[in-house]
């Protein structure tokens, strides 16, 4: 490289846990790559049944969305997103970028969560801001800043390491980590940006590396998924110089701009190898004198700036390092430097190489951890571990570990071009900084919210300052009400969940429901073992949580339901037979009303995914009718009705939220204004159920009719944020959203329906009224009805448990007041669902302090 380059969701009575497909021929460990297995079956579950994921309809869904953003401000709205965490520790990070003139101006491309930049070298607690560039960039993998007019830069999006290799059904291995738009161009520092090469309506395209020509700016290479890219007018126009797929490194000669090297290939790559140019891209030469053509991952290079004839490569296999080549005549003939696999099993996905700009015979090299040479290759020295990680709340702008830390799956190695004995490392875990060329780091990740949050998150309901999730790479993540979370379990975080009664009960998880439990908030967890599915495959990111109308319970899913009455202690299937034989479940929907009614959908295995219910508490299942053939990501049900559910739906070409009102006899396609882009997430305000919050690969989008009709909800995000889960923290009344690239968000609910003194409902000849509201001791309902009527009712939590059942009422015709039994109810939100003779139903809610 260039020298200075499913969630618990706890709402409305329903949990919703969302996982992602098992690889089975990939049992990952410590020999395996989990980034891999994640970039598989984010791109499996969205590009079913086709095998493609369509660039062009994001980048059109966004423009949509763009038009409609203007409609509603936040003031109106009267609520805006506002950034939750983390804050103490990084995301996974592609690039980095300097300032000609300026080393305290950073940089950085993030996987998933956009451009960022920093004033402060990445000092500090607030050391980085988010750039926005007008455009839905979530992975910028190149940045470009021109040396001589620095205000002039630009960035390559998309991460994508194995180009038009999807089968239909499943995804090949590896295939991508976000939608990419092109190349972007700012002359003003990065303030406003402009497309250069338009690529939002191309599809599965990735930019990998951009270079500057130094002595004639207006020269840019662009290393892209279609091959070598070269623009002579600064990025106006684009001529494909080097038509290889997978152009994945540039390197410029240090004294001769005329020169280039240029590596090509990697997973399933048709072509491979070195490339040399000696007439600034007129022609090209394969180098295989002494150094391979012919591998499965990729190759990273890097000039001597002292003695450029010595040029360094390493070169990897997919699942295994090559070893570091050595040229000491430019790329003439090259020697093995080095056998030493640092890439191990991640050379398609992390590793590189950088020289001293100093010495030709030192250099710094990465892959999962991290080596430094003095004598050319001879002897490495492992200098940094990934997994001395602190695990634990380590401090906002502080260090994350000791001197030999940095982050597993180093992605680029960077020395400062002002100061050779600086050098950056970014890596899956963020920005990390060498002040002695490498010999020790510290992490640089102050306010560097990036973090990749899957599916399944989960709040307390007493306290809106804890929470948990699970992060791609990053563990799991404690929320304590601050910006630094508390990294817990290691590895790859997936579900988190907490007890709906007792929030010191905590559980967390790994890959392949691999569960723990904590019962003191996290303080420390012990493993769970689900024997009850031993025997059975189960998907990556395995779906389980809390029963919601038994706290106690917890249900986990392979390609059985499994379930606890014991807190994970004990575990049993509740049918003999598998619910959809060849097919994995990947959501899991249930009701406090009924524990009877359970909903699953399944992944794509044997057959096509399928949604599923159960009437008698999982022993057998029925498939649901007139649903499309995609992977339904999310199960909600209504808090208040069983028989009216929502389905999301991942991929594209078809609606994405259906809704049914007769517990799934019929569905019918639901959501005018959402854009044909997979859905993640959805959830509905449990006191007031008419208001459903939607997330998909865009951002957020609400409802004010029950999904009749939608508008963007985005105020406060970035330019565009991958909606994973939506959930409810009651205790402040806020709506939840853990993303995948920009970490934990949170708003105060839309239209708060509680006004303190009353809650009404005005309805034909009724009018209703609760007071008082807030209230401590007592609660009145008055009703003002045309005719005397009869009435049920029933007290339900915010989450949906009902607490008063069969309270019977009989009213008068005129004005009553009656009294409603509130004594023994904990402070909260509630709300009053009443079922009048005439068939009226209506919710009234209420506060208890």
């Amino acid at each position: 490289m260039k020298n200075g380059l499913r969630l618990l969701a706890v709402f409305s009575g329903l949990f919703f846990f969302a996982c992602q497909l098992n690889q089975s021929d990939l049992p990952f460990g410590e020999s395996q790559s989990g980034a891999g297995i994640a970039m598989d079956h984010w791109a499996a579950i969205r590009s079913y049944p086709n095998g493609k994921i369509f660039s062009s309809k994001y980048y059109q869904a966004w423009e949509e969305k763009a038009s409609l953003s203007h409609t509603r401000d936040g003031e109106e709205l009267g609520s805006e997103w506002v950034a939750l965490g983390p804050k103490n520790f990084g995301g996974r990070t592609l690039c980095m970028g300097f300032h000609p003139t300026n080393s305290d101006i950073l940089f950085v491309g993030s996987a998933s969560g956009g451009l960022w930049k920093s004033t402060t070298a990445g000092q500090g607690v607030n050391a980085w801001s988010y750039v926005s560039t007008g455009f839905p960039v979530l992975g910028v993998a190149s940045i470009a800043i021109n040396p001589v007019n620095p205000d002039e830069m630009y960035i390559g999006t998309g991460e994508v390491y194995n180009y038009n290799a999807a089968k239909p059904g499943v995804v090949d291995r590896f295939t991508r980590g976000s939608y990419g738009i092109g190349i972007l161009k700012t002359t003003d520092g990065g303030i406003t940006w402009e497309k250069s090469l338009d690529w939002s309506l191309e599809e599965m395209t990735g930019i990998q590396d951009l270079l500057i020509n130094p002595l004639r700016p207006e020269t840019v290479y662009a290393a892209t998924t279609r091959g070598l890219f070269r623009s002579y007018n600064a990025g106006a126009t684009w001529d494909n110089i080097k038509d290889i797929d997978m152009a994945v490194d540039i390197e410029m000669h240090p004294s001769d701009t005329s020169i280039l090297l240029v590596s090509f290939g990697n997973l399933n790559s048709p072509e491979q190898g070195v490339y040399r140019s000696n007439n600034a891209g007129q022609s090209f030469s394969l180098l295989n004198n002494g150094i391979p053509s012919n591998y499965t991952g990729k190759t990273l290079l890097s000039y001597s700036q002292s003695d450029p004839n010595i040029i360094y490569a390493s070169v990897a296999n997919s699942i295994g390092g090559l070893g570091m080549f050595k040229s000491v005549d430019g790329g003439d003939s090259w020697v093995i430097a080095n056998t030493e696999d640092m890439p191990t099993y991640q050379g398609w996905y992390s590793h590189d190489v950088a020289v001293s700009p100093l010495d030709p015979d030192y250099f710094v090299w990465g892959g999962v951890n991290g080596a430094v040479s003095q004598d050319g290759g001879q002897n490495l020295l492992m200098v940094c571990f990934w997994y001395l990680w602190d695990l634990g709340q380590t401090p906002v702008g502080g260090p994350e570990g000791p001197p030999n830390y940095v982050h597993a799956d180093i992605h680029g190695l960077y020395f400062h071009p002002l100061n050779p004995e600086v050098v950056y490392a970014v890596t899956d875990g963020g920005i990390f900084y060498s002040g002695d060329q490498g010999m020790n780091w510290e992490g640089r990740n102050g306010g560097y919210q990036t973090q990749q949050f899957y599916a399944d998150f989960g709040n307390s309901l007493q306290d809106s300052a804890f929470a948990i999730g699970g992060l791609q790479d990053n563990a799991s993540a404690m929320y304590v009400g601050d910006d630094a979370w508390v990294r817990v379990l290691g590895g790859d975080g997936m579900t988190g969940a907490v007890h709906a009664e007792n929030d010191s009960i905590v559980l967390g998880s790994y890959y392949y429901l691999n569960m723990s439990r904590s019962l003191n908030k996290g303080g420390n967890f012990d493993g769970l073992n689900v024997s009850s599915a031993t025997n059975e495959n189960k998907p990556f990111n395995a779906p389980f949580g809390f029963d919601p109308g038994v706290p106690d319970r917890i249900y986990g899913a392979a390609e059985r339901l499994h379930r606890s009455d014991d807190l994970g202690s004990t575990w049993e299937a509740t049918s003999s037979d598998l619910i959809d034989p060849g097919n994995m479940i990947l959501t899991i929907g249930l009701t406090a009303l009924d524990q009877n009614i359970i909903y699953v959908s399944t992944a794509p295995g044997a057959t096509n995914p399928k949604v599923l219910k159960s009437i008698d508490g999982g022993s057998s299942w029925v498939p649901m009718p007139g649903l499309p053939d995609r992977v339904c990501s999310d199960i909600v049900i209504d808090p208040y009705d069983e028989n009216l559910v929502y389905l999301t739906f991942s991929g594209f070409g078809t609606s994405h939220l259906y809704k049914t009102n007769n517990g799934g006899l019929d569905w019918v396609q639901s959501g005018s204004g959402l854009p044909d882009v997979p859905a993640n997430t959805l959830f509905i305000d449990p006191l007031n159920p008419e208001i459903l919050y939607f997330g998909n690969d865009l951002g957020v989008y609400v409802s004010f009719d029950a999904g009749a009709t939608w508008e963007p909800f985005c105020i406060g995000l970035p330019d565009a944020v991958m909606a994973m889960n939506l959930s409810y923290s009651p205790s402040n009344r806020k709506v939840r959203l853990a993303s995948h690239g920009n970490g934990v968000y949170e708003a105060a609910m839309l239209d708060f329906p509680v006004n303190v003194g009353e809650a009404s409902l005005h309805s034909g000849n009724t009018e209703a009224l609760l007071y008082p509201n807030p209230a401590r001791d007592q609660l009145f309902l008055r009703m003002d009805l045309g005719q005397p009527q009869k009435a049920r009712g029933t007290i339900f939590t915010a989450t949906g448990k009902a607490v008063r059942a069969n309270l019977v009422f009989d009213f008068q015709k005129g004005r009553m007041d009656v009294s409603i039994p509130i004594s023994g109810l904990q402070s909260g939100y509630y709300v009053l669902h009443l079922e009048m003779e005439d068939g009226q139903v209506e919710n009234l809610p209420f506060m208890i302090q």
